[in-house]
């Protein structure tokens, strides 16, 4: 199996079936196999046809795996759309340091932003977006500012000013396209949106992942949501990402007013789309060919004309 992290654990189908020998005995017996498409975050396994099996890769990917294990349950039913519900949790043991997790599986296959039917797509995610935002959140995890895509893009302008250096040098050595993004336009975006007002509301349930590898689909629809792990309670601007990382206007106009983004959020939300993209780029360039394409098709629509 591909590392994508230096500090990954190594984890194999033979680990997999051994923990859940030793500690759900009732699951072991089922069909165990590797999913081409993986996470970054935690490596998944296929458990019979019902179930799917996450073990996180690294230990920052634990927190991640325990809110889903917290709080899905909770916030699932509430939902418009199919979620990996957890049902069993697993524990750290000898040969593998963290907690892991048997969750149900959603049906479908992984979306291709290509062959969904726009239309559908802005309203069924807008839709999944509004009521997650709309479930109380009391006792809920809460976004500090230096919460990646819940907190405050100044947090990150160090950071994503050197990722803007560093690919726009990976331009120059071919070693991507040469005409990606014009730097000057990245730079220019990224002043505008952290001189936006931070969000005056209280804050919301922000998945705040939500591209095209999250999402499931069958016959062109948007079926199912996936990876919960970065639930938290914060600016809804994490998620309107979602309208540049899927859409086109003018679905993507359909997509924000679905969710009522005002011009603050969304260009908030076209800055954190930018600094992912660009951080994403090289993290992942030579171990991801999805992550590599997410970060590409992140980069240039953060930078088309708003909506």
């Amino acid at each position: 199996m591909d590392r994508l992290h230096r500090d990954e654990v190594p984890i194999s189908r033979a680990l997999a079936a051994r923990l859940l020998s030793e500690q759900h005995p009732d699951l072991a017996r089922l069909p165990l196999s590797l999913l081409e498409a993986q996470g970054t975050d935690n490596v998944v396994f296929r458990l019979g046809d019902d179930l799917a099996l996450r073990l996180p890769r690294t230990a920052s990917a634990v927190p991640g795996l325990l809110v889903e294990l917290d709080w899905v349950p909770r916030l699932a039913p509430e939902l418009p759309l199919p979620v990996p519900v957890p049902i069993a949790r697993g524990e750290p043991t000898e040969g593998y340091p963290f907690p892991w997790s048997v969750c149900r599986w959603v049906d479908g296959r992984p979306a291709d932003p290509t062959r969904l039917r726009p239309d559908q797509l802005a309203q069924r995610l807008g839709g999944f977006v509004g009521r997650l935002q709309s479930i109380d959140t009391t006792g809920a995890p809460v976004a500090d500012d230096g919460t990646r895509r819940a907190g405050s893009l100044t947090t990150f302008d160090d950071e994503t000013r050197g990722a803007i250096a560093e690919v726009t040098a990976l331009m120059s050595a071919r070693r991507i396209e040469s005409d990606l993004f014009d730097p000057a336009r990245a730079r220019d975006l990224w002043e505008a949106a952290l001189g936006t007002p931070a969000w005056p509301g209280d804050g919301v349930w922000v998945h705040r992942d939500l591209h095209a590898d999250n999402l499931v689909m069958a016959d062109g629809m948007l079926v199912g949501v996936l990876d919960l792990g970065g639930l938290i309670v914060g600016d809804p601007a994490g998620d309107v990402m979602a309208a540049w990382h899927l859409l086109q206007p003018p679905h993507r106009a359909t997509f924000l007013r679905i969710v009522e983004a005002d011009e603050a959020t969304q260009l908030r939300a076209r800055g954190w789309v930018l600094s992912q993209g660009l951080l994403a780029l090289p993290y992942y360039l030579d171990s991801h060919a999805g992550m590599r394409r997410m970060a590409c098709r992140a980069i240039r629509a953060a930078l088309d004309p708003p909506v």
